[in-house]
């Protein structure tokens, strides 16, 4: 049961909050899609235009993150991981950047002909990010299940024997199996999204938001558990 220091912690989180406006951006768009008459589409569509442009204001500096995280990994990573990883967050500093940039274009102040073409272009960097993002989750867990030896360590007391800490160290790998089967897989459901976009993956809108609604759960539990109580 989750204490109430715990509730308010996640509900006032930035993280946590742009998760939330896009879970309702997902409900509207699935909503949106199974609309009846014209009047309810349009409603739908507006409510999940003004959730996603919500979203847009926690994370219209996000691409600086990005990119930083994308020279530390290019220069303290190395192998293929490295690789992964740079292409990871430079992909997505890169839609981050764009997305950022028609900002003023979707709240009508500035309408700039080529928006759209940099909306086309940023899911096109979100998709290859993701592409990155999924093969350095599959490494890492086939890098777990070849690293399975125990560990032995010395036991404080008179005997002085030897002990295994297989236990410990089984847990902390299943938790950390579990972390990253849940990157893989909010990834995958992510994919759907610039997928849809780009018109590279072809399924329908409320499909589209299905997935998101998965991926969106998916990342806010590892928010949810970063902020449990200490």
């Amino acid at each position: 049961m989750p204490s109430l220091k715990h509730i308010i912690r996640f509900t006032t989180d930035a993280g946590a909050l742009e998760k939330i406006l896009r879970l309702l951006q997902s409900i509207a768009q699935i909503l949106a899609a199974f609309a009846v008459t014209n009047e309810e589409l349009k409603l739908w569509l507006g409510l999940r235009m003004q959730f996603s442009l919500g979203r847009r204001y926690f994370r219209f500096f996000k691409f600086l993150d990005c990119f930083s995280k994308g020279y530390e990994a290019f220069y303290n990573a190395d192998g293929i991981g490295g690789i992964l990883l740079v292409g990871k967050w430079t992909c997505l500093g890169g839609y981050m950047l764009l997305e950022s940039s028609t900002i003023l274009d979707v709240l009508g102040v500035w309408p700039a002909p080529w928006a759209q073409l940099c909306v086309i272009e940023g899911h096109r960097f979100w998709f290859y990010s993701l592409l990155f993002s999924i093969g350095w989750c599959m490494m890492q867990l086939f890098a777990a299940d070849g690293n399975d030896t125990p560990v032995v360590e010395k036991s404080v007391g008179p005997s002085a024997e030897k002990r295994p800490t297989a236990v410990i160290r089984k847990k902390e790998q299943i938790i950390a199996r579990r972390v990253l089967v849940r990157r893989l897989l909010t990834d995958v459901f992510d994919l759907f999204i610039p997928g849809h976009v780009t018109g590279w993956i072809v399924t329908a809108l409320a499909t589209v938001g299905l997935a998101s609604i998965v991926s969106t759960l998916l990342a806010s539990k590892e928010i949810w558990d970063s902020l449990k109580d200490k």
